[in-house]
């Protein structure tokens, strides 16, 4: 059996990254559904629109980003991916009602998709054969620490400072994502 090599383990760590900073930002709208209900006057119908946003916009272009992938490769879709993301979250902690809102929470979720539907490829083309069921089964786990990072801090954080604040624990984390992934583009 051949030796995995270390770099195989650093690409999946940052698709790791990446998956979890994307699903930060499309899970959080939905912890911060009290504060928009209470603080910023949103209907709770509303405010559960708001929080159905990214998911919507992810499902929507997942195909795309995965046939995207295929063409120019995964490193350069997810780091495009994550660096709209940053933006959205950006758009949204700035953003000004409801509607605005829901257009960066939707418009961040279609970009978040880049790094679920291009990861994989980072299983296929970097981990070796004999090791690829370990990096699929630490692939997943992405999802569930993103949404606990977000249940966890993002409404304290919200609480206390508002929306704008909130929405920076996702902006860092996909801009780092885009940074880890963007360096070495070859």
């Amino acid at each position: 059996m051949t030796k995995t090599p270390p770099r195989a383990w650093a690409m999946l760590a940052v698709g790791v990254l990446a998956q979890v900073a994307g699903t930060v930002f499309v899970t959080a709208p939905a912890f911060l559904i009290p504060l928009l209900h209470l603080e910023r006057g949103v209907s709770l119908v509303e405010a559960g629109t708001l929080a159905a946003a990214p998911t919507f916009g992810l499902v929507l272009t997942l195909i795309a980003w995965g046939a995207l992938a295929d063409r120019i490769g995964e490193r350069w879709v997810i780091a495009a991916g994550l660096a709209l993301t940053a933006l959205a979250a950006l758009g949204a902690g700035l953003a000004q009602g409801y509607v605005l809102l829901g257009l960066f929470f939707l418009l961040g979720g279609a970009a978040s998709a880049s790094a679920n539907a291009a990861s994989g490829r980072v299983v296929v083309g970097w981990v070796p054969k004999h090791r690829r069921g370990l990096a699929m089964g630490i692939r997943p786990m992405s999802q569930p620490r993103g949404g606990t990072i977000a249940a966890g801090p993002l409404p304290v954080i919200a609480s206390g400072a508002g929306l704008s604040a909130a929405l920076l624990v996702p902006l860092v984390l996909t801009a780092a994502g885009t940074l880890a992934y963007g360096t070495d583009l070859g």
